[in-house]
C-alpha cells in the first residue's frame, strides 16, 4: 500500500539552524545571479531571440503577436518578459535591450532556491531542504538562466512550485492543494508544452493514491480539482490561439516538426543528422542551398521540404503524418536502431548538462551532472522502496513520463532542465529517509530508548477534552 505520513508539517517547526544555514545558501546564490545577470551576454539563441521579441511586441503593443508563426512558442516565458519590460525604469522595449527580461528571469531562477527548499521540507523535513537548496543554488545550468533568456528557468520554477503544492496535499490530504497545484501545472504547461503528458499522469497517481488512502470520493475529487484547475488555466490561451490558428491549437502549433525530427530513424533523432540525409531532396526543391554546408541550410527548410509530401495536409499535419510514418517503419523493420536511438534521447537528456546556450564542452560540469544525476536516480527509487511515499512517486511518474516523450521528440540536455529541481530534491529527499531509518535501526539495535513521535495540533487521532 501507499504509505502517507501522518504528521503535517509545519512552517513553525523549522528549528532556526535550518533557517539560517539557508539563509546563507540563499543569499550565495542571489549573489551569483545577481553576477549572471548583469554580464555582458556573448549570444542569444533563435530561441531566445523569439522569446525576448514576443515580449517586447507584447509590451509596446499592449496585446500579443497575432501572427500563426508566433504559436509555435508557448506564451509563459514571452508573456513573462512582456511584463518585466513594461514594469520596468525605461517604460519601453527598444530592440537590443535584454535587462528587463535578464531581471525577471533573476527573479525565477531565486525563486527556485526558495521553492525547493519548500519541497525538501515537505518530503523529507528541513535539513534535506537545506541540502537540496544547495545544489539548485550552485547548479550552473540553473544559475545562467539571467545569461539565456530561455524558457526552462521559469520552467523550472514552475515545476517546482507544482510539485509544492502536490506534495502539501498528500501530508495535509487537503484537496484544495490539488487545486493549487492543477492550476500551477495549467502555468508550467504554458511555459513548457513538451510537459503536456505529466499532469496527466500525475493526476492519475492522485487520483489512485488517495482513492487508497481515503476512499474513492476523495481520489476523485483530488484529481478533478487538478484537472480542473489546470484546463480553467490553459483556456483562455488556447481559445485565443485556436482564434489566431483558425483550427484547434490546445497550447502551441508546430509540434509535428519536434516529433519528426525526433522518429527520422536515418538522422539518428536529430535536426543536424536530418540535413544531412535530406541535403539531395532538400537541394532538388531548393537549388539556391546547393553549396551551402548541410549544418548551414535552416531547418526550416528541411522540415518544408518533408511537408511538402503531403500539400494536401497543413505543415504541421504533414510533419506528423511522416512521424508515424517513421515510428512505424522503426519497430517494424528497425527495432535494434529503434532501441539504440531511443537510448540516446535518455543519456542526452540526462547525462548531458544543459549549457546554458554555451557552445564549448565543460567536462568538469559533465562528470559533476552525472555523478549527481546517478545519485539522485538511486536516492529517489530506494526512497519510494522504504516509504512508498505518493509524493516521491509523483515525481518519478513526472520524470518517467517526461523522458518517454522526449524518446519520441527531440531530445537536449536542456529539456530535462525544468525537471532537474524536482529531481535532485527527491533524491536527496529519498537519501535522507533510507539514512536516518537505518540510523534509528541501529539506535534501537544499541538499546537506545525510542523517540516518542511529535504530535500536532491538528492530528485527527488525539481527542482533546472539553
Amino acid at each position: 500500500p501507499i504509505c502517507h505520513p501522518a504528521a503535517v508539517p509545519r512552517l513553525r517547526d523549522i528549528p532556526t539552524r535550518a533557517w539560517i544555514v539557508f539563509a546563507v545558501i540563499f543569499v550565495a546564490g542571489t549573489g551569483i545571479r545577481v553576477y549572471e545577470t548583469t554580464k555582458p551576454i556573448a549570444r542569444l539563441s533563435a530561441d531566445a531571440l523569439s522569446y525576448s521579441g514576443i515580449g517586447r511586441a507584447l509590451a509596446n503593443n499592449n496585446a500579443y503577436p497575432s501572427e500563426v508563426g508566433k504559436l509555435r512558442w508557448p506564451p509563459g516565458t514571452p508573456v513573462m518578459f512582456g511584463v518585466a519590460y513594461k514594469v520596468s525604469p525605461a517604460g519601453h522595449a527598444d530592440a537590443g535591450d535584454y535587462d528587463a527580461p535578464r531581471w525577471a528571469q533573476f527573479v525565477v531562477t531565486t525563486g527556485t532556491i526558495l521553492a525547493v527548499f519548500l519541497l525538501g521540507w515537505l518530503l523529507a523535513g528541513p535539513w534535506a531542504g537545506v541540502v537540496a537548496s544547495a545544489f539548485i543554488a550552485f547548479y550552473p545550468p540553473l544559475y545562467w538562466g539571467p545569461s539565456n533568456l530561455l524558457s526552462e528557468p521559469l520552467g523550472a520554477f514552475m515545476m517546482t512550485a507544482t510539485f509544492v503544492a502536490l506534495t502539501a496535499g498528500w501530508r495535509s490530504r487537503r484537496p484544495w492543494w490539488f487545486a493549487i497545484a492543477g492550476a500551477l501545472f495549467g502555468g508550467l504547461l504554458l511555459t513548457r508544452t513538451d510537459l503536456l503528458f505529466v499532469p496527466f499522469a500525475v493526476g492519475l497517481v492522485v487520483l489512485v493514491g488517495r482513492w487508497i488512502a481515503d476512499g474513492w470520493r476523495r481520489g476523485l475529487l483530488s484529481a478533478v480539482l487538478l484537472g480542473g484547475c489546470m484546463l480553467i488555466v490553459i483556456a483562455p490561451w488556447s481559445i485565443h490561439a485556436s482564434s489566431t490558428a483558425g483550427r484547434f491549437v490546445p497550447i502551441t502549433a508546430g509540434g509535428g516538426s519536434a516529433f519528426f525530427v525526433g522518429t527520422y530513424l536515418p538522422g539518428n533523432g536529430s535536426t543536424y543528422g536530418l540535413k544531412y540525409h535530406l541535403r539531395p531532396e532538400i537541394v532538388k526543391r531548393y537549388p539556391q542551398y546547393r553549396n551551402t554546408y548541410y549544418k548551414d541550410i535552416p531547418g526550416k527548410i528541411a522540415l518544408n521540404t518533408v511537408a511538402a509530401r503531403h500539400p494536401e495536409l497543413s505543415r504541421d499535419n504533414a510533419l506528423l503524418a511522416e512521424a508515424k510514418t517513421n515510428l512505424k517503419d522503426a519497430v517494424l523493420h528497425h527495432p535494434v536502431q529503434l532501441a539504440k536511438l531511443w537510448w540516446t534521447k535518455v543519456e542526452k537528456m540526462w547525462l548531458r548538462a544543459s549549457l546554458g546556450g554555451a557552445h564549448h564542452p565543460m567536462p568538469v560540469l559533465r562528470i559533476y551532472h552525472n555523478i549527481v544525476v546517478i545519485l539522485a536516480f538511486i536516492g529517489l527509487l530506494a526512497g519510494i522502496i522504504r516509504r512508498r511515499d505518493p509524493a516521491l512517486i509523483s515525481i518519478a511518474v513526472a520524470l518517467f513520463t517526461a523522458t518517454a516523450v522526449h524518446m519520441l521528440a527531440v531530445a537536449h540536455g536542456r529539456y530535462g532542465l525544468p525537471l532537474i529541481p524536482i529531481f535532485f530534491t527527491g533524491g536527496i529527499a529519498g537519501w535522507w529517509v533510507v539514512v536516518s531509518d537505518v540510523l534509528a535501526r541501529r539506535r534501537s539495535a544499541a538499546g537506545a530508548p525510542p523517540q516518542a513521535p511529535e504530535v500536532q495540533d491538528d492530528d485527527p487521532t488525539v481527542v482533546t477534552p472539553a
